[in-house]
This record gives C-alpha cells, structure tokens and sequence, in this order.
C-alpha cells in the first residue's frame, strides 16, 4: 500500500480526499512561495506527518529507547553506549536531543503549513489546516508529557533573535494542548478513508482522552484550582464519544491487528488500529524507505549472517524482552480459578511467544521433535540456563523477546540481505486503548465502576480467549483500578504507553524498583544475564527519571531556557 514515495499531479489530487498513507506523498512544506495548488497543500500537510516516520520519533528512539523500558518491558544489553535504555542518561546523550529536535522539527512544520495555509483557496474547508494544528498540539502534548517543562512554539518564527524561549510550565501546556485538540474537533472529518495513517474526528477524540488522563495524573501540577477529577471527567466524556460512535470494534484476532502493521496492510473492516505511525521499504532503493526500526530493534532475535534466502524470519536485533511481571500478569492475576496458571492468552501467546531464531537452542520448538536449531531458519525455543532436558512451554518467562512486531517472512516478506529499516507500522492509538481508558476515567471520577466499565474491559478479555471474574470482584474503587491497571498492561505493553501511565499513576520509581526483588525468583535466576540487567536497570531508576533532562545543546543554544528542576 506504500510503495511510492513520490506520487503524480493527478494522483495527489486524489490522495487528498482518499489517501491511506502519507508516504505516498512527498513531504514538502515549500515554506518561501505561497501554495498553488491543493498538490502542494497535500505535499505540505504530509511535511507535518512526516516527522512520526522517523527514527529520531516513532521508528526508534523516543518510542523505544526513551519510552519503551518500564516494568512490563526492559533493555536486554549491557553495551555503555544505551544510557537512555537503562536509566544512565543526562542532558548530553545524543538520543535526547535527537528526538527532542525532531519533535519541534514537526511543530516548525506545522506553524509553517499553517501560516501559508490559513487563508488559501486550495484549503477552502480547512481541513488540512484543521489536522495541521491538532498535530502541533499532539506534538507539543508528547513534549510535555516526556520533558515536563518545555516551550511553547506557537508560530513560526525563524529569525536568530527569537531562537531563545522560555519554558512554560508543563501543566499550561497540558491545558493548552486539550483547548487546541478540542476546537479541532468541528473541524475534523467523520470519515475514517484516511485512517489510520491520518486522523480523524474519533482519533483526536481517542488522544484528547489520552491527554485529559495524563493532566489529571499524579506527577502534574495541577495549580489553578481545578481537580484531577475535573480531567477524569473530560478523559470519560471523549473515550464515550468514540465508543458511541459505532465506528470501531475490536478486531476478532488480537495477533492479526499487528500482522496487518508488519504485512504493510491496513484494517478497513474493524478500524480497531486508529491512528499508526507508517513506515516504508527496507532501504534496498534510494528512494523508497522510511527511517523504522520497529522489528529491528523490538522483535525475535536473529542475527545470522548468510543464506538469507533461508530465513523464516528476517534480521532483528531483538534487544527488548518482557519482563517477569508481565509474564505473570498473564499467568495468575486476574485470572478465574480454573484458568489460573493457565498461560492461554492470546496476548501473551503473541507478544511472548516461546522462541526467537538466535539458534543454539538443544530443543526445537514444544513438543516438536528433538533437534538441533539453526540460527535464523528455525524457531529456536528458549531453554533454562544450565537445564539440559527442560521442554517446558513456560520456560524462560522473563527473558523472552518481544514478539509484538516479529519480522517472520510469512508477514513480512524475504529480505534478500541485513535490512534494519522495516515497513512495519507503530501503534499511536488503539480502539482496545479506548475501552480501557473509559473503564479508568470512570472509575476515577465516580470511586467505583458501573456494569458498563466492567463489561468494556471483559471485552477486551474475551477477545483475549480469557474468562474474566464476575463484576462482583471488582466492583469497589481500588479492585477495580488495580484490574484495569493490569489490563493496560496485558494488552497495551510494547507500545510506548506503559511508562507513562506508571508516572500519572504516582508508581513509577517504585515498580521500577521492583525490578531488584523479581530477580530472586528462581524463574529468573537460570538466565543470571537478564534478570541480573535488569535489576541493574530498576535499581538506576531516580525520581528524577519521571522526566527527560532538556538537552544540553539546547540549554547553550536557548539562553531563557532552564533545566527541570529535577535534572
């Protein structure tokens, strides 16, 4: 669906109204001449999408190396070079200024395309003007809600004098943010043609959600008199707007939302993938990639060498397992009494499947015969450190790979060579989020939950292949939030979500922390590897570490700019 970078006159004209990805169009803001045509308008809306399909944003470094290692997730290498992935980073690593950089880069772009835009003919409905400005806002929200305090850029302004800005004050850019987003809102499109690679009216409606939870979080100061639950409210209200719209569902197949991601495919029946950053090509062309790394970096390892053509999976590096928490929130919490300890989840069958193609494995895969496994051709299953005869399917529950966006060949294709630049798409927004974040808004500003919180969340379970306990377990405010907490986990981990829904909820540092006892369970200390790294990990965690430092280039450059107080 993706396999243009550059697209004809007439194809633009009418990717304006249908397109389903913007990498087929080329990303030109053309800043010094006015737009004539609604082609350049296209060219120069696709300029403020363009910054998500980056490396420096969603295709590695701020979806994974800075959001991605939390408790349900961490970094599985102990190279000195990956401070952000083990929390020994400061103001000077050059991931955080990258992303830091790229993230305005998308802001500049929008105040560009808005200023030239505003008052054009080929815009006459506004309505690339309209996704233009929620852009800059979602931009300025993920600012906020990784660095704390941070400019506010609200036109453009290129001149050498005015490169100094203040910081405002996270919750003013908060609050900003959910104003912006919801004027947009009049001017959003009902249809869903364009989704996920766009957005929509249900879109902004599912971020503004995202955000209003965010704001009523435990870590924001909120010093205007407005209560947290006043957010919760606002955070129910937009989750209910999608929902009531009838315009997603859940997807039957919780594995088959992210093979359509890694197949290059989108879902137009079920529309439970709302809003995705794209990613093209492999590099094997000049001009047909995008810069992603998702598969690459998060996926099952394989690194073998040669005989490409042999693989059943393609080249990943698989540096992010999940952790032994996640594995027995999948397990045991949660569960009905005659499932417990039962590991049927379609969930946790997919993100955690029990091999990678690294090799070196004595055991093909469960119940298979036995074997020797070849790196990058079979599925290799993990085995117990020391063990010699174990073939049980639990094996190793905290040193898997993340499966979540696996390059097997059946999904994405043979790759003829080492190709670390992937077509495979990143979840921003899911119709399973929105469910869940309903049920938490609900429950937060009412004190207790209602048979309709419940029964979105059993929706989601259900889907899963799991039983889910009678309302009556949780129908008190603290079971309940607890539930919904580890449902998000269950179903949304691997997707940049996790830690900062730890930092809302007050509990980051302290289940960072937890890191260090979960590595006394036997489970975890066959592989003394991993479970000693990522104690290492939890133990580095500071409370400093609920925000991003500003980057020390930026500090020397933008003299009214001051580091967060925590840093």
């Amino acid at each position: 669906m993706k396999n243009m970078k550059y697209i004809s006159t007439a194809a633009a004209l009418a990717l304006l109204l249908s397109s389903c990805s913007f990498l087929d169009v080329k990303p030109v803001i053309i800043e010094d001449t006015p737009y004539s045509s609604k082609t350049e308008v296209l060219y120069g809306l696709a300029g403020c999408y363009g910054v998500i399909n980056n490396e420096e944003f969603y295709g590695n470094y701020y979806s994974l190396m800075l959001s991605g290692c939390d408790d349900l997730c961490y970094f599985n290498r102990t190279s000195t070079s990956n401070f952000s992935m083990w929390y020994r980073h400061d103001a000077s690593s050059a991931e955080i200024y990258a992303a830091w950089t790229e993230i305005y880069s998308g802001i500049k772009n929008a105040n560009a395309f808005m200023t030239k835009v505003e008052n054009s003919e080929y815009d006459p409905d506004h309505i690339c003007y309209n996704e233009a400005r929620f852009l800059r806002a979602y931009y300025h929200f993920i600012l906020a809600q990784t660095w704390g305090n941070v400019p506010l850029k609200l036109k453009e302004d290129r001149s050498a004098e005015n490169l100094s800005v203040a910081a405002t004050p996270q919750y003013d850019v908060l609050k900003w943010c959910i104003s912006e987003m919801d004027e947009c809102l009049a001017l959003a499109s009902e249809s869903l043609e364009n989704t996920p690679s766009r957005v929509s009216r249900t879109t902004m409606q599912g971020i503004l959600a995202r955000v209003c939870l965010f704001t009523a979080g435990a870590t924001v100061d909120r010093n205007d008199g407005v209560s947290e639950k006043d957010y919760y409210k606002k955070a129910m209200d937009y989750a209910k707007a999608v929902i009531d719209s009838g315009k997603h569902r859940l997807n039957p197949s919780y594995s088959q939302v992210f093979i359509n991601m890694i197949s290059d495919l989108y879902d137009t029946d079920y529309r439970e993938s709302m809003w995705e950053a794209d990613f093209v090509g492999n590099q094997s062309s000049a001009d047909n990639w995008s810069n992603g790394r998702i598969g690459d970096e998060i996926g099952l390892q394989n690194t073998a060498s040669t005989d490409f053509m042999l693989f059943k999976s393609n080249y990943s590096y698989g540096r992010y397992n999940g952790s032994l928490k996640l594995w027995d929130m999948y397990l045991n919490q949660d569960r009905t009494t005659g499932e417990k300890g039962d590991l049927k989840d379609a969930r946790a069958e997919w993100n955690l499947p029990p091999y990678n193609y690294k090799g070196n494995a004595k055991y093909p895969p469960y119940g298979e015969t036995e074997g020797t496994c070849a790196a990058g051709i079979d599925r290799a299953p993990y085995v117990y450190r020391n063990v010699s005869t174990t073939k049980d399917p639990t094996t190793a529950g905290g040193s898997r790979n993340c499966g979540k966006y696996r390059r097997e060949v059946q999904y994405e294709g043979h790759q003829d060579s080492k190709r670390l630049r992937t077509q495979i798409n990143y979840p921003i927004l899911r119709y399973s989020d929105v469910l869940l974040m309903y049920a938490e808004a609900y429950n937060e500003y009412y004190q207790a939950p209602s048979q309709e919180a419940y029964d979105y969340v059993a929706e989601v379970r259900t889907r899963a292949g799991v039983s889910t306990n009678p309302f009556s377990d949780y129908s008190d405010y603290a079971s309940f939030r607890d539930f919904v907490r580890n449902e998000r986990g269950r179903e949304l981990c691997f997707e940049s979500l996790r830690k900062y829904d730890l930092i809302r909820w007050g509990i980051f540092v302290q289940e960072m922390h937890n890191y260090s006892e979960w590595t006394s369970d036997e489970r975890w200390s066959y592989d003394t590897s991993t479970s000693n790294l990522a104690s290492t990990t939890g133990a580095a965690v500071q409370e400093k570490h609920i925000v991003m430092p500003l980057p020390s280039i930026e500090l020397g450059v933008n003299t009214l700019l001051k580091q967060h107080p925590l840093w």
